[in-house]
């Protein structure tokens, strides 16, 4: 779970300048009004009045996918002498279930289950990629669904039914989701490409006990036969055509000589660190150490160094980005993207438009603030928050996070910066989920190289740790009927949404309730993630044409020079940005519904959403007893 930073490369923010020259309409903007016949706007530094007008007219593409029919759900039998024998029936269900989805992949095992044996869970050391299409998770998921529907769904517990509106909706949209094939080169993508996360994975390998230590040195034996497939695989998708750009190709490489570098090896640092956590005699522990250390040199850098040769062989297959409406089957499987990561089952024009409209919201509001209080701007750019040590930080949020938000027992916490070598441009930061069976180990990591100020790092931290996501996980976790399957689903939307939530509502801390000074920090991040997530959502399945791009950039206060970057990052990475905006919008709603709605308090109305935990928004607002999406 990470906290992304959408100016990778130092785009510059212009609203700042526009604003002083001139006002702006309140006119909403419309997709399909035609752009063609209006003329160019004025660079920030003339002295015109910039207009939130229309989004430029596209060509239509291939039809928007019909969302698949759900299959009926069976009336369920009355198998069951009591309520209680069902539930406990329900449960030993979810049990099953559970051991199924994480299967026997030994990354996915220990990233989840500290003793996956007492689950009957023996791992195979085998790291599989996953397919290229979502074939084989319909086949998965419609083992469950007959199963699923013959309990009664009334004789559940709260808790329960959640967890059955959980898979029941993941069966449905396993099923819509079933001929979409994968368009890109996935494998390559810049923020999350595989050997990053791999990359994640080895450094983040947690040690509680001796035995982990052990299975981890299998698993580094493990490295070459997996890498082999992996360039196999990258391959494979550039000879079916889904190249990479070269932005792609670049990351992977350098991701690859970060990791497989011999010399001041990443894995073995962080392994010497986190293998401290097995408290063992310093004989035993160095011992370790120069087994792993062997390890690398003789079997896992020097499969990096053949991953390394096969990439490098695939240097002529670089091109220009194609954005996926461009490519058959493209359209549908961002719009699978957009509503996985998501969380939302609205179409694509949809989500267009709901976070075009929030964006201007938010413009309205910035000239609101320019025209009463022009001296906000003045002291947000005075504004610090006094130090950037990480810890202190963190425990000034618990605190507040204390006296301000439902309670949770009192928790622990790892945080301590990137080594070099894992600071990925872009990322801020990001939070490890614990264990299912060890919520104890809670883990931030912060990309020093983030060159922030103290206040959007004191946000960031919100974002990732109280009262974001370590605090949501925490409340969820201990929350009556939290069951282990929750920690095998992931549900981006929810928890980036919250988590969103959380730092921006950070920036009135930060500011000593300044509420004016607040916006204008949140306006910077929200405003500029918003419009270039609607400039992915118009390249990749609008398909947007470089002009098209650049007026609609002009029209929302942002420099034309920056299309061919906006190009090449979203077309790296789809749908990326659409959790934290999109989702992060409408998770307020939901906060905001509640307390309109039902009366609720702020609190009580966090409590409620908290209590439900990560699922879809269409599951989330069913079990709050709210409107539908």
């Amino acid at each position: 779970m990470k906290r992304i930073n959408v100016w990778k490369r130092g785009f510059c923010l212009l609203l700042a300048i526009v604003m002083v020259l001139a006002g702006c309409t309140n006119e909403k903007a419309q997709k399909r009004e035609s752009g063609n016949n209006t003329a160019a706007t004025p660079t920030p530094t003339e002295a015109a009045a910039p207009t939130v007008t229309a989004t430029p007219t596209v060509e239509p593409a291939t039809p928007t996918p019909t969302e698949a029919v759900a299959t009926p759900t069976p009336t369920p039998l009355n198998r069951y002498a009591t309520k209680e024998e069902e539930q406990e029936a329900f449960t030993k269900f979810l049990d099953e279930v559970f051991v199924d989805f994480i299967g026997t992949n030994e990354m996915i095992v220990h990233f989840t289950l500290e003793h996956p044996e007492k689950y009957g869970i023996t791992t195979d050391f085998i790291l599989e990629e996953e397919a290229s299409d979502f074939a084989a998770t319909y086949e998965d998921m419609m083992q469950y669904a007959d199963r699923l529907h013959e309990f009664n769904y009334d004789n559940l517990t709260a808790a329960q039914k959640v967890n059955y509106d959980r898979l029941d909706y993941e069966i449905r949209y396993s099923e819509k989701a079933k001929g979409v094939k994968a368009c890109m080169n996935y494998l390559m993508c810049e923020n999350s490409n595989s050997v990053s996360n791999l990359s994640t994975y080895l450094t983040e390998y947690a040690f509680p006990e001796k035995k982990d230590i052990d299975n981890f040195v299998s698993v580094l034996k493990s490295m070459p036969a997996y890498l082999d497939s992996l360039g196999k695989l990258m391959k494979s998708l550039c000879e079916e055509g889904y190249t990479p750009t070269q932005g792609m190709y670049d990351t992977t490489v350098e991701n690859i000589e970060n990791i497989g570098k011999l010399e001041n090896n990443v894995i073995l640092a962080a392994f010497r660190e986190n293998a401290k956590e097995a408290g063992l005699e310093d004989e035993v522990y160095n011992s370790y150490v120069t087994l792993v250390e062997e390890t690398l040199k003789a079997e896992v850098c020097p499969a990096f160094d053949k991953l390394m040769t096969t990439v490098k062989g695939l240097e002529s297959y670089i091109s220009e980005p194609k954005p996926l409406a461009s490519i058959e089957g493209g359209k549908a499987y961002y719009e699978v993207l957009a509503q996985t990561t998501t969380g939302s089952n609205w179409t694509v024009d949809k989500m267009y438009e709901y976070l075009l409209d929030k964006s201007q919201n938010m413009i309205k509001d910035y000239l609101n603030i320019y025209s009463k209080d022009k001296d906000a701007f003045d002291r947000a750019g005075e504004m610090q928050y006094g130090t950037r040590d990480f810890t202190t930080i963190l425990d000034d949020l618990k605190k507040r996070t204390a006296q301000e938000y439902p309670k949770i027992r009192d928790t622990n916490y790892i945080v301590s910066a990137l080594p070099d070598e894992l600071c990925v441009e872009g990322i801020l930061a990001y939070f490890m989920s614990p264990q299912y069976d060890n919520p104890d180990r809670k883990v931030i990591r912060v990309n020093p190289k983030n060159k922030s100020g103290d206040i959007e790092l004191f946000s960031t931290l919100a974002h990732e740790g109280y009262p974001g996501h370590l605090y949501q996980d925490e409340y969820f976790r201990m929350s009556e009927g939290y069951h282990p399957i929750n920690s095998a689903l992931s549900y981006t939307g929810y928890m980036e949404g919250w988590a969103t939530m959380m730092g921006t509502n950070a920036y009135l801390w930060a500011t000593n309730g300044d509420a004016n000074a607040s916006f204008i920090f949140d306006f910077d991040y929200t405003y500029s993630m918003s419009i270039v997530a609607c400039c992915d959502m118009g390249i990749n399945y609008f398909n947007w044409s470089k002009d098209e791009l650049k007026k609609f950039l002009s029209k929302n206060y942002l420099s034309e020079s920056a299309a061919d970057e906006i190009i090449a990052m979203v077309v790296a990475d789809p749908a990326i940005y659409l959790p934290y905006t999109l989702s992060h919008f409408q998770c307020m709603d939901i906060i905001e519904e509640l307390m309109t709605t039902k009366g609720m308090t702020k609190m009580q109305a966090y409590e409620a959403f908290l209590k439900v935990g990560p699922c879809s928004l269409d599951v989330l607002r069913k079990n709050l007893g709210i409107s539908p999406e």
